[in-house]
């Protein structure tokens, strides 16, 4: 049989023995061998009676064989076989170019071939549990769920971040087979809503970063959770994904924090194991601490940072996010989760709902300070609310308004993201560093404590040929200067965050000793400076 490059192959197997628990009972596993001799392990999945699948993606061209090693009873032991692989003939980045890997000394993520692989995500905690597939009271979306996954690959989202949620609290009951939680499968479950899903959204070319549960069930129950690692990554692991263990995984509580992290840190290395040879990435949805959550990161299975920077305007912290690549220069660093558009925030001088300036700040923050991505996420969105409430429930911290998932559909913020991930993959955001020497100014905003919400933020290749400067709605502008240039002329533009626009400045400048008096910006809003060494 042929099977196209990194596109999943289903192989289906019939076994002989009939086991009291098909799915802890019976372990079947396939080696498959490529024609450069890599191996890659896939455990079968159960799929009810006595039916057992095995999904597997061919990563790189040319003939691969393979052989199942299975229980006695199964008939299935020492069975072989081979496929080919041929090349992938769609148009999908996730397949062109493969599956995502840590890149540039761990400085940023990039596809299998080493193009470099922009994170900008979309958050939907509630993608099986909540998000209807044949139901919409948009008046342009026919789907819900389809709906809000093309909506985001036409806004240049690379990213789907989701959750299982298995909790009852969650609505999320149907794993399992009732009266077996956590230790058979409810396969028609799977057939016929989960199966689609994560299908939909890797057809669509979406990586899917994928959390097993919430914080507090790898305490109740670490066994249930090992089994439901193990059968979505047999079910699922073929598909484009990264493994985000849990939400909030060291949760909220003193008490148990450390056991939180203990618990979930055994689950990590159950996926290490299972994994079989993808090395499919793997990493922590934080919880929203300051500083910033600082357990993981020096353990061999955790590849990136999934920071949480939260839901308030002014703890949106520049110095935090430096200092934090400072302390872990060798692990990609992505905002996962901060200041959702339309969100009621948490903030000790009281609440307000969260614009499109507010996103883009804490976007372009994260970004200037050594972010290699970005995900975005909408209230409404994630807390699925489908119809609007008769009046505000202002005991809902995050949407007293009862903002909806039909109304945050059509944010605008998700739409400028993609204008921001278009502009820095222009400027090859792969080699971009966060580059506060370059700003030198006199007087109060020349301290350095002043740089979180007053001062530009600059950022710029390793031999500053190129060089970008961030002014957000708050930046001050004194006279000031961006030195160590090169003595070479530079093209200035202005880029507008707001509409994608690039406007040119026409006349080239050169430096006088490294340095460039840094001009003021078109208008009061945020605007980013584009300065490139011819």
């Amino acid at each position: 049989m042929n099977a196209e490059q990194w596109r999943p192959v289903i192989l289906e197997y019939e076994s002989g023995l009939k086991a009291e628990n098909p799915f802890l009972d019976v372990v079947i596993t396939a080696e498959f061998t490529g024609p450069s001799g890599r191996r890659i392990t896939r455990e079968a999945y159960w799929d009810g009676g006595s039916s057992y699948k095995i999904s597997f993606a061919p990563t790189e061209l040319g003939r691969w064989t393979y052989t199942l090693t299975a229980p006695a009873g199964t008939g299935l032991d020492g069975v072989t076989g081979e496929l080919q692989c041929v090349p992938y003939s769609g148009s999908l980045d996730i397949y062109k170019h493969g599956f995502i890997k840590v890149a540039g000394q761990g400085t940023y993520l990039a596809y299998d071939d080493d193009t470099p692989f922009f994170w900008l995500g979309d958050t939907h905690w509630a993608f099986v549990s909540g998000e209807r597939w044949d139901e919409s009271n948009h008046p342009e979306i026919d789907s819900m769920f389809r709906g809000m996954v093309d909506r985001r690959r036409e806004q240049g989202f690379t990213v789907y971040q989701t959750n299982l949620r298995p909790e009852s609290f969650f609505g999320g009951t149907h794993y399992w087979e009732d009266g077996m939680e956590g230790r058979l499968p409810d396969v028609s479950f799977y057939q016929n809503q989960v199966d689609k899903r994560m299908a939909y959204i890797a057809d669509n070319g979406l990586v899917n970063a994928l959390g097993l549960a919430w914080f507090m069930t790898g305490l109740r129950d670490l066994g249930a959770m090992k089994n439901l690692a193990r059968y979505i990554v047999a079910r699922y692991g073929c598909h484009p994904m990264v493994w985000t263990l849990a939400g909030e995984v060291a949760g909220y509580y003193p008490e148990t924090r450390d056991a939180c992290i203990n618990a979930w840190r055994e689950v990590a290395l159950h996926i290490e194991k299972l994994d079989g040879g993808y090395n499919a990435l793997q990493t922590a949805h934080y919880t929203n601490e300051r500083p910033f959550a600082d357990y993981y990161h020096d353990e061999t299975w955790f590849d990136f940072t999934l920071n949480q920077a939260g839901h308030g305007d002014y703890v949106i912290s520049a110095r935090d996010f430096l200092e934090h690549r400072k302390k872990h220069p060798d692990k990609p660093f992505i905002e996962g989760e901060a200041m959702y558009e339309f969100v009621y925030t948490l903030e000790e001088n009281g609440g307000r709902t969260a614009d499109a300036a507010m996103v883009r700040r804490a976007a372009y923050t994260a970004m200037q300070c050594g972010a290699c991505g970005y995900t975005y996420g909408a209230q409404g969105i994630w807390d699925t609310v489908w119809e609007k409430p008769e009046k505000p429930d202002h005991t809902n911290a995050f949407n007293p308004l009862g903002v909806t998932w039909y109304e945050a559909v059509d944010g605008i913020a998700a739409v400028q993201m993609g204008y921001m991930r278009a502009f820095y993959e222009k400027y090859h955001f792969e080699s971009l560093r966060p580059a506060a020497a370059c700003y030198q100014t006199e007087g109060a905003l020349s301290d350095a404590a002043a740089f979180d919400m007053f001062r530009p933020l600059v950022s710029a290749s390793p031999d500053m040929g190129t060089v970008i400067v961030y002014f957000n709605t708050y930046t001050r502008e004194p006279e000031a200067q961006i030195r160590h240039l090169k003595n070479k002329p530079y093209r200035m533009a202005w880029f507008n965050p707001r509409t994608g626009e690039e406007t040119a400045v026409e006349q080239a400048v050169r430096p006088v000793n490294g340095r460039l008096a840094l001009p003021k910006r078109p208008t009061g809003e945020d605007w980013l400076l584009v300065m490139t060494c011819e």
